[in-house]
């Protein structure tokens, strides 16, 4: 599986929630595309269940001791469902799914339990600003701007592969943040005068893989790829800095 190199923006607050609590940090690199699929995705998945409810009952109710069988069609019948078209399973699945809502808060009511708080998603969600990926290029980038295949104590060596842990490891390593105060340090120096230059003198694609740099194998022209890719991170560090945000990265 391909190491990816993610950056997302996020306030002030809500890095604080989640140094606080660090099981959302992973939600912050679900892409968008992603998180549109997942709502029609669930209500296929409900539609395909409501249609396929009734029969299941059915069934499941013609497999009952009689006994049993006829207390459950009681339970229905009391309930105001057709129990003739619920044995058949000609009963909405809908109406079926209404009557589990309203037999789950008539339980809960008379356990004198309280309804659960309305989803925070919306709230945990707020705080998020923009987010990039330069993909294979981390590492690449990473010895542009330093020289080295690890991360180190100056600025430029903590751009891609610095920054303080937060959560569990989401398979090559926690995620890592930046507050703003050092946000704006990192956009100070991406644009230093000297740095592209600098750089492009570090290029050296036979040292690099001889030094095992991710992706491992670089062609003569990969300067480019992995110049454009430090543009694109100068960029979003420096749209960080001016709105006094932080930032969030990953290997993924």
């Amino acid at each position: 599986m391909s190491m990816m190199g993610r950056f997302v923006q996020v306030s002030p607050d809500r890095l604080k929630q989640i140094i606080e609590d660090p099981s959302g940090v992973e939600g912050l690199f679900v892409t968008e595309q992603v998180s549109q699929a997942i709502p029609k995705m669930m209500e296929t998945w409900q539609a395909s269940l409501r249609k396929r409810t009734p029969q299941m009952l059915a069934a499941s109710i013609a497999a009952m001791d009689p006994a049993k069988r006829e207390m459950v069609l009681k339970g229905y019948a009391a309930a105001g469902v057709d129990v003739d078209a619920l044995a058949r399973g000609e009963v909405s699945g809908e109406t079926l799914a209404n009557l589990m809502m309203e037999r789950g808060r008539a339980l809960a009511a008379a356990a004198g339990l309280k309804p659960p708080p309305a989803s925070t998603n919306k709230a945990q969600a707020s705080g998020k600003g923009a987010s990039i990926s330069i993909e294979k290029a981390w590492h690449g980038l990473h010895y542009l701007l330093c020289g080295q295949a690890v991360p180190g104590s100056d600025l430029a060596s903590q751009v891609v592969m610095g920054g303080t842990d937060v959560g569990e490891d989401l398979g090559y390593g926690p995620a890592r943040y930046f507050d703003a105060a050092k946000v704006a340090a990192i956009a100070n120096e991406l644009t230093r005068p000297n740095l592209e230059a600098e750089m492009m003198a570090r290029w050296d694609p036979d040292q690099m893989t001889n030094l095992g740099i991710y992706p491992a194998v670089f062609e003569p022209d990969d300067d480019q790829w992995l110049m454009d890719a430090f543009r694109k991170v100068r960029q979003f560090f420096v749209d960080a800095s001016a709105a006094n945000l932080a930032v969030v990265t990953c290997l993924e």
